[in-house]
């Protein structure tokens, strides 16, 4: 069976909103890993968000990144909340969208 072309760009659009979701999701870990990387008094800002990518990528949604910043707040003696945390994540999540939509206006300048 042909896809129809008004099927071929939906299956298009799919992917790429797919994409995009990816890379938001991505970025707004590496944004969480910074936030949490001070709190933490780490000086390896990079190295931790390179351990959050990691754990991002161990399950599918958000649990995983979430128990992994809670232990090592958990660790450091830092109160946090689970809730806190998810806010955080969500504030976050909008501030690596609006970023990637600014980054991807000034590529077609």
């Amino acid at each position: 069976m042909e896809l129809t072309k008004r099927q071929k760009a939906l299956e298009e659009k799919y992917i790429l909103d797919f994409e995009r979701a990816l890379r938001v999701r991505e970025r707004r870990d590496r944004l969480l890993a910074g936030w949490a990387a001070h709190a933490l008094d780490r000086a390896d800002a990079t190295a931790y968000a390179d351990e959050i990518a990691h754990a991002g990528r161990a399950e599918a949604g958000d649990d995983d990144v979430l128990r992994k910043v809670l232990r090592d707040f958990e660790s450091a003696g830092i109160p946090a909340t689970r809730e806190q945390l998810q806010q955080k994540m969500r504030a976050l999540l909008f501030v690596a969208a609006e970023q990637l939509d600014a980054k991807g206006k000034e590529a077609k300048r």
